[in-house]
This record gives structure tokens, C-alpha cells and sequence, in this order.
């Protein structure tokens, strides 16, 4: 059963998908209290994207998030010097923030999970299109080996669709946009709108 409240990690340019990893240093003394305060209990905090940059010198305390984040747990826990904490991360579920709640130095959040429908496949020629684009992408960019090696990789549709919205050059709102699908054929069709935009974008700028 989750818990009613998790805390919460605002990061500017960061959105963690179900399934993939994400290493965190921490380091500011209200974050090394949520290290540890997590680690004495359910292991688990919500990651979510900033709106905006936060302020010079702030931590994001009150800086704007998306509605839509993804509930992480900690695998991996290294103590440091200091009360610092490297952290891996593995994201388990989108979830939506509902409520920001008082009482701790850092910020805590209710949520709910989003229901994520994994069992419906897109169709032969729209996979067949999406793998087209991507080896265009990959060869736009020089990286056709770290795109075989993920493909390679023995994940089910899902997990390799979430390794490669971690692990493309994409912005980190076109990652919201893909962390936000309901189903396996919408993350599927928006990926390869996203690769459409990019690819085509690299064609017209070497006209």
C-alpha cells in the first residue's frame, strides 16, 4: 500500500520515466533530511519537472511543476562525507500531484497513480515507421551504436520506449509530453512525432 504523503524533488531540466534510472546527488541539507527520512521508511519520492528555472539561490521551494510526475524508488543508497547521498533512482509509475503539503523543510506531495495500459500494441507499419525514424535520428546524430545497444537490450515495449525517451537528445518538455501518454500506442505515436520534428528540422537546416 503507498503511503498518503511522498516527497517531492523538483528538478529544471529532468523527467524520469517508468522503468529506467536516474542518479541523484544530494547535497543541500534539506535534501540530505529527505535522504534520510526516505531511507528510514517506504524508500520511495516523486520526481517532477520545473516550469520554469528557479531563481538565483533558490532551491525550487516554490517554483512551478507539471501536474504529472513519475514515483521513483531508491535501489541504491551511498552515504558520503558530510550528510551527502548519492542515490539511484528507479521510476516505478506516472503519477498526478494532487496536493503540496506543509510540515518538513522539503516539499511533500499527494498523488495518485495513472493508470498506464501496456497490453495494447500499435499496429506492423506504425512500428515499422517509428524504427525508420529512429535510425535517421541515430544517424543525424553519430549515434548508431548507443541506439543498437538500447535496442538490443531484452526490454519489453514499454521499458524500451521509456529508455529511449530518458535517453534521446529530446527537450525536457517534448520528455513531459511523452511521460504524460495513457497507453503504449500514444507514447509510441508521440514519440515518433517528436523524431518526425527532429529529423525534419535537421533536413531543412542543412539545405
Amino acid at each position: 500500500m503507498l503511503p498518503a504523503i511522498f516527497p517531492l524533488f523538483p528538478l529544471p531540466r529532468v523527467v524520469l520515466f517508468p522503468q529506467t534510472f536516474l542518479p541523484l546527488h544530494v547535497f543541500e541539507p534539506r535534501y540530505q533530511e529527505m535522504a534520510v527520512d526516505i531511507l528510514n521508511s517506504h524508500q520511495q519520492l516523486v520526481i517532477s519537472l520545473m516550469r520554469e528555472n528557479p531563481d538565483p539561490g533558490s532551491l525550487g521551494e516554490t517554483t512551478p511543476i507539471f501536474d504529472v510526475g513519475c514515483l521513483a524508488e531508491v535501489v541504491r543508497a551511498e552515504p558520503l562525507t558530510g550528510g551527502r547521498w548519492n542515490l539511484l533512482l528507479q521510476g516505478k509509475d506516472a503519477v498526478r500531484l494532487l496536493d503540496e503539503l506543509p510540515g518538513k523543510p522539503y516539499r511533500q506531495v499527494q498523488v495518485e497513480v495513472l493508470p498506464f495500459d501496456a497490453s495494447q500494441l500499435w499496429p506492423g507499419p506504425h512500428r515499422h515507421r517509428l524504427m525508420e525514424m529512429l535510425h535517421l535520428y541515430a544517424a543525424s546524430e553519430g549515434v548508431e551504436p548507443q541506439l543498437k545497444e538500447l535496442l538490443d537490450l531484452p526490454l519489453e515495449d514499454a521499458g524500451r520506449l521509456n529508455t529511449l525517451a530518458m535517453a534521446l537528445d529530446f527537450e525536457p518538455t517534448e520528455r513531459q509530453f511523452l511521460l504524460e501518454s495513457s497507453d503504449l500506442p500514444t507514447l509510441a505515436d508521440r514519440m515518433l512525432q517528436l523524431l518526425d520534428f527532429a529529423v525534419g528540422g535537421r533536413a531543412i537546416q542543412g539545405l
